[in-house]
C-alpha cells in the first residue's frame, strides 16, 4: 500500500467522520431529511396526557407505545411536520379517536384527554345535585325591572334597565346576574352591568346557563345546541380569552339535563331519548362526542 492511497484512506475517514457527526448534531437538534421534498426539516413533537395509565397510544395506524404509569402521560419525538391520526384506547374505557397537525420545532399537545367508563359516568350522574334555584331575584311584570326579595328583609330594585319577556331564567353565577332567554322576543344571554343595564352576551335563544367546576366557563344550553363562554382567561393550552365563546355542540335531539363534568374540560348530556353522551370541550384535533350508551 503506497503512501498516496493510505492518504487518502486517511482523508476519506476524516470526511465520513465529519459527515456522520453533522449528520448526529442535526437528529440531534430535531432534524430529518425529508424525502419528498429532498432537504432537512425540523422535526415536531406530541404530548398527550391522560386520565389512565397503560393506555395505549396508536399514530397513523401503528402502536407507538403507552401512557406512563406516574403521569399517564405519552412523549413522542421526531415527527415530520404534517396530518397524523391518533387512537388513543383502553380495554373497558371509551376510545378517542384525534387527528393532530405536527408543526415544525414545535410541541403539539393533546392535554385534556379523558377516558371515560360506563361505571364511571353513571355514578357521577347519580351523585351529582342539582343546585337550587335563587329565588330572591325576579322580574316584575309591570315596569320590566329585577329585584331582590329576600325573604327576611326589605324588596330592593336592582336593575335600571327593563325587560319585557315570559320565558326566561335567572342565574347568580360567580356573584353576577345573568339572564337566560328563550323569548323568542328577546332571546339570549344577557349580564347585568353595574350600571343596571343588561348586556348582550349571546344571541340565540338559552334555556339554562351552568358555571363550570374551574369557574372559568360557563354552558349555554339550548333545546338543540350546547355553547361555551369563557369567564377567564385559561392559562394553559389551548389558551381561551375571556369573552370567547364557542359552539360545542349542535344535535336534532332534544337535550335534558347537562353536567359539567369534574376535568371542567367535558360535559354530560341526556337526551330526550335517554341517551347519556360525554363531550370533549378542547377541540384540538377534533371534538369527540361519545354516546355511553
Amino acid at each position: 500500500m503506497n503512501k498516496s492511497f493510505k492518504n487518502l484512506i486517511l482523508i476519506s475517514s476524516f470526511l465520513v467522520f465529519f459527515a456522520l457527526s453533522y449528520l448526529i448534531v442535526l437528529y440531534a437538534y430535531g432534524y430529518q431529511f425529508d424525502f419528498k421534498n429532498l432537504n432537512w426539516i425540523k422535526t415536531g413533537s406530541l404530548f398527550i396526557k391522560t386520565n389512565l395509565s397503560d393506555a395505549k397510544i396508536h399514530i397513523d395506524g401503528k402502536l407507538k407505545g403507552k401512557t406512563s404509569f406516574l403521569l399517564a402521560t405519552f412523549v413522542e419525538k421526531y415527527f415530520l411536520p404534517g396530518n397524523y391520526e391518533v387512537i388513543i384506547k383502553k380495554e373497558e374505557f371509551s376510545t378517542l379517536f384525534k387527528n393532530i397537525e405536527i408543526k415544525s420545532g414545535e410541541v403539539s399537545q393533546l392535554a385534556h384527554i379523558y377516558l371515560i367508563g360506563t361505571e364511571e359516568i353513571n355514578d357521577f350522574i347519580k351523585n351529582s345535585e342539582q343546585k337550587e334555584e335563587n329565588t330572591d331575584y325576579f322580574i316584575n311584570k309591570t315596569d320590566g325591572l329585577l329585584y331582590r326579595s329576600p325573604k327576611n328583609g326589605k324588596t330592593e330594585k336592582i336593575s335600571s334597565e327593563p325587560v319585557y319577556i315570559k320565558n326566561y331564567k335567572l342565574k347568580i353565577l360567580r356573584e353576577n346576574i345573568y339572564l337566560a332567554s328563550s323569548d323568542s322576543k328577546a332571546p339570549g344571554v344577557f349580564l347585568l352591568d353595574s350600571e343596571g343595564q343588561w348586556e348582550r352576551l349571546h344571541l340565540s335563544p338559552a334555556n339554562d346557563l351552568i358555571l363550570s367546576p374551574d369557574n372559568k366557563k360557563m354552558a349555554i344550553v339550548a333545546p338543540n345546541e350546547i355553547n361555551v363562554l369563557w369567564l377567564k382567561n385559561e392559562s394553559e393550552s389551548p389558551y381561551f380569552k375571556e369573552g370567547q365563546k364557542e359552539l360545542i355542540l349542535g344535535t336534532n335531539e332534544k337535550i335534558g339535563q347537562v353536567f359539567w363534568f369534574k376535568t371542567g374540560w367535558h360535559l354530560i348530556y341526556l337526551t330526550e331519548n335517554n341517551q347519556i353522551h360525554f363531550v370533549e370541550i378542547d377541540n384540538t384535533g377534533g371534538r369527540n362526542n361519545l354516546v355511553i350508551y
